[in-house]
């Protein structure tokens, strides 16, 4: 597995198994047959494509409304300074909890999470110009230019490429 953490792109093979294993609340497998899907998994798991896309989180009081705030809408495009204002603190104080608490700045998380997001709705088979929308950006180039600074490729070469792998 990855040394690292990272976000794994699952192939329909790996999301089968899970949506069985969780249907069935198998949390550890006890049966022969449980146990060989068990190894299924954990092999396709390495073989995954992998990204550097991680997203990371933190239980500080301070930085949780923000957090579950931008995660509920990622379009939102309250400033740092407007989080602080409302957090009643200063925008110093709130950059610096996102850095020493996720090891990120509040910008990049920001980034990331909008990356994350826009791969769930990419893989769902949502168009560019939706995720777009969905995510604040003023255009669609705006959001492909974030996508391919982030990843090195666009959106939508990201998703036909996954296509063709997983046929």
């Amino acid at each position: 597995m990855p040394e690292t953490a990272c976000t794994l792109a699952l192939s329909p093979l790996i999301k089968v198994i899970l949506a069985d294993f969780a249907g069935r609340r198998i949390t550890v497998p006890e049966t022969e047959m449980d146990r060989r899907l068990a190894l299924v998994l954990v092999d396709q798991l390495m073989q995954a494509a992998r990204r550097e896309s991680f997203l990371p989180v933190a239980d500080d009081d301070l930085l949780q409304p923000v957090i579950d705030a931008l995660q509920a809408d990622p379009s939102d495009r309250r400033s740092l300074a407007e989080w602080a204002r409302s957090l009643q603190t200063t925008e110093k104080t709130l950059s610096r909890r996102f850095q020493g608490q996720l090891g990120i700045s509040f910008n990049e998380w920001r980034q990331r999470l909008k990356l994350v997001a826009s791969l769930s709705l990419l893989e769902d088979g949502k168009s560019v110009q939706s995720i777009a929308r969905k995510l604040g950006y003023g255009s669609s180039s705006a959001f492909i230019a974030m996508f391919r600074r982030q990843t090195g490729t666009s959106p939508t070469n990201l998703q036909s490429t996954a296509d063709r792998r997983f046929l």
